[in-house]
């Protein structure tokens, strides 16, 4: 049996109207973390971890756009699991790209490149 519409309409807009703050909370958050990150930008940071603090700060932003603001806080079930499934797989890809290029040989890498080779977090080449 369908519900009578003046119902639905009346549960839909005490739903809506429930999520300001939370919306606003998010959206501080949000203004926080971009000063944080320009600041950072400001710092030199040395050994790569400019990058990594970067990132870290870009994935928490994006996080909570996605789970507030595109309502996958909400739900259930098939669909938790596929973000899920998604975000693991972006991860691996991602890293997979890294470790490659990490552990190329380095004259696979292009011209130019191999004037001032770069190693990520300071570490150093294994001397023979």
């Amino acid at each position: 049996m369908a519900e009578r519409p003046d119902v639905a309409h009346a549960e839909q807009e005490a739903v809506e109207h429930s999520h300001a703050p939370r919306y606003v909370v998010v959206w501080v958050a949000l203004v926080v973390l971009t000063v944080v990150t320009y600041l950072v930008s400001r710092l030199q940071l040395g050994g790569g971890w400019g990058i990594v603090v970067a990132l870290t700060i870009a994935v928490v932003k994006g996080s909570l756009v996605a789970l507030v603001f595109m309502h996958l806080w909400e739900q259930r079930g098939a669909n938790r699991l596929v973000i899920v499934t998604s975000v693991l797989f972006l991860v691996l890809l991602i890293g997979l790209v890294v470790l490659d290029n990490a552990t190329r040989f380095p004259l696979a890498n292009p011209p130019g490149s191999e004037a001032a080779p770069t190693f990520p977090f300071g570490a150093t080449p294994v001397q023979k």
